[in-house]
């Protein structure tokens, strides 16, 4: 079960709402990921459109009701791929279920899917929230550590953890999926790492000199492993920037 003491995040102030996800699949094989589209609200209610990237993905498929690469889609609903990855407000175990993410009930439907990465069974389609980054470039961010069964001893030093505990980053250049990967460590010791598609806008928030990083929640063994240990990131990054924007994240529509 989940130990409420030890979920809640009362003390640490959260990010406004998501408006924005990345949307990603993870190859089977290699385990690398390639973010494919954009999600987000509209004036119409929800947009997704395709990334230029995807025409460089060998064999890229669309998705289900994503069949035309170059349209931008627009409902006044949540897109059935998407609505599809969130719990239903009726199931008996909902309210855990939020608590596990760390958001009260009411959440908005793209917060959610942010926080759980909308993974399902049987697909490697997963989602990842666009971080808050104000005018001046101060930032903040949570996510859940990847990979904690990956590595050996990890899951009992997170048990170990509480709210408010600070945690460091180390590079990981030997990583065999991805050279650029960021271990989260509490006092030298590994715990898990950055989610990839995290990793330029925290070297950003690093490199910024600023930058804080603590724990934000943990939850008990029961939870999935990639939900156990979420964090918060407090930095800056430089003026003008934002991540998951420019010219690389350029859409196809």
């Amino acid at each position: 079960m989940v130990d409420p003491r030890r979920s809640s995040s009362s003390c640490l102030r959260e990010p406004t709402g998501t408006a924005r996800l990345v949307v990603a699949l993870q190859d089977r094989a290699s385990r690398r990921i390639a973010p494919i589209g954009l999600l987000e609200q509209s004036d119409a209610g929800y947009a997704f459109a395709y990334l230029r990237r995807v025409m460089d993905i060998p064999g890229f498929r669309p998705l289900l009701g994503f069949e035309d690469l170059e349209r931008r889609y627009e409902s006044p609903v949540l897109f059935p791929l998407f609505s599809q990855r969130l719990m239903s407000p009726r199931r008996s175990d909902y309210v855990r279920y939020l608590t596990v993410l760390g958001l009260p009930d009411g959440s908005p439907p793209l917060t959610v899917l942010g926080r759980s990465g909308g993974r399902r069974a049987g697909d490697s389609i997963f989602l990842v929230p666009e971080p808050q980054v104000d005018p001046d470039g101060r930032t903040s961010t949570f996510f859940f550590v990847h990979g904690l069964r990956h590595r050996e001893g990890a899951e009992s030093r997170v048990a170990r953890l509480r709210e408010g505990d600070m945690l460091t980053l180390r590079d990981d250049p030997d990583n065999p999926v991805n050279g650029h990967a960021l271990l989260v460590t509490r006092e030298g010791d590994a715990l898990g790492w950055v989610p990839d598609l995290l990793l330029e806008y925290v070297r950003r928030v690093r490199d910024s000199g600023a930058m804080n990083l603590r724990v934000a929640q943990v939850n008990d063994a029961d939870a999935p492993a990639n939900l156990r240990l979420r964090v918060r990131l407090d930095g800056s990054v430089p003026r003008g920037y934002l991540p998951f924007h420019g010219e690389e994240w350029a859409t196809l529509a």
